[in-house]
């Protein structure tokens, strides 16, 4: 499970797929812990345009009766993702890709759950994840364009040493190419994506407080 992530255009240059989105990245909100229910930018196809949009984290098929839901769609496991009915028809023709500057995730300890915060071993390089997104639900009380949520799988490599979930991650010259893709080759898309090298370090449990945004959040946890 993938509950928190961060966006820093203002920190680390996005590396936007196209020049054209370059001015729309720039102007996001710089964000150190963006939690579900709040809103993120998020890349989507229309038509035959890619667009940078903002939209709610808590995936709202049109059919959901409450807002509710919302909180169990924030992530979709890709094991499922064309059997559960609040993820099949955005699968077929809506996917989306959530641009990070690095996600937590939680380790259980003696102690309780100590979060930590992955980001790209490369300095300033843009972690680009796979998810899927709703057009802007009749229930839906915020200013967001519609809703999202990331697409996860077991974890492997770094991130399988602190949780047994991680993001699927795509590269920067496959955005476009996900962003486009139909029903028929999007699972052996998304089941041949690589690992990008990470690094990661364990962070103060403020973040566990979705009111909490700061820089401080991401810097390494200090221990004596």
């Amino acid at each position: 499970m993938c509950g928190r992530f961060s966006q820093l255009p203002s920190q680390s240059p996005f590396q936007a797929p196209r020049p054209e989105l370059d001015e729309a990245f720039a102007h996001l909100p710089v964000r150190f812990n963006l939690a579900p229910g709040q809103t993120a930018g998020v890349l989507i196809q229309e038509q035959d345009e890619i667009a940078l949009r903002i939209l709610q984290w808590g995936l709202l098929p049109f059919w959901a009766k409450e807002l509710s839901l919302a909180h169990h769609t924030i992530n979709a496991r890709i094991e499922t993702i064309t059997e559960k009915p609040s993820y099949r028809a955005a699968f077929k023709t809506r996917h989306a890709v959530i641009p990070m500057a690095g996600y937590y995730e939680w380790q259980a300890t003696p102690e309780g759950k100590q979060p930590y915060y992955f980001q790209s071993e490369k300095l300033g390089a843009t972690l680009w994840v796979a998810g899927l997104w709703e057009p802007r639900h009749v229930l839906q009380t915020d200013a967001s364009f519609g809703s999202f949520t990331l697409i996860t799988q077991a974890a492997e490599g770094l991130p399988a040493t602190i949780h047994n979930r991680m993001p699927v991650f795509i590269e920067a010259s496959d955005v476009e190419q996900w962003l486009s893709l139909r029903p028929g080759p999007s699972m052996p898309f998304l089941l041949t994506r690589t690992l990008p090298e990470l690094k990661v370090h364990a962070v103060s449990k403020r973040v566990n407080n979705g009111r909490e945004d700061d820089a401080a959040l991401i810097e390494p946890l200090l221990t004596a």
